[in-house]
């Protein structure tokens, strides 16, 4: 999961910078069979995109953590993991006998 915090991060800054210095990354000696203007607007789409990408990877990796501590929290049963793994005393006190002879 951190390197999937990571990547996306990553790709939100390259997209941020696509979308913001268009004109710097097309004016870097970039040689190219695309007119200017082409190529500005196939950046901003490029941008737009990455930025879409990047906020979709965002939710959907806080709806798996929220999902992830809810199943933490809650067994099948819906009563509290914490609860679920102490038994009361007497209920299998009987029934169990630890060794066989």
């Amino acid at each position: 999961m951190v390197a999937t915090v990571l990547a996306a991060i990553l790709q939100g800054a390259v997209a941020v910078l696509a979308l913001t210095r268009t004109a710097d990354f097309l004016a870097d000696g970039l040689k190219s069979y695309v007119r200017e203007e082409d190529g500005a607007v196939i950046l901003r789409m490029v941008g737009a995109l990455g930025v879409l990408i990047f906020c979709m990877e965002w939710v959907v990796m806080a709806l798996a953590f929220v999902l992830r501590y809810y199943a933490y929290i809650h067994d099948g049963a819906g009563t509290s993991a914490a609860a679920a793994k102490v038994q009361p005393e007497g209920q299998y006190a009987g029934d169990w006998q630890p060794f066989h002879v």
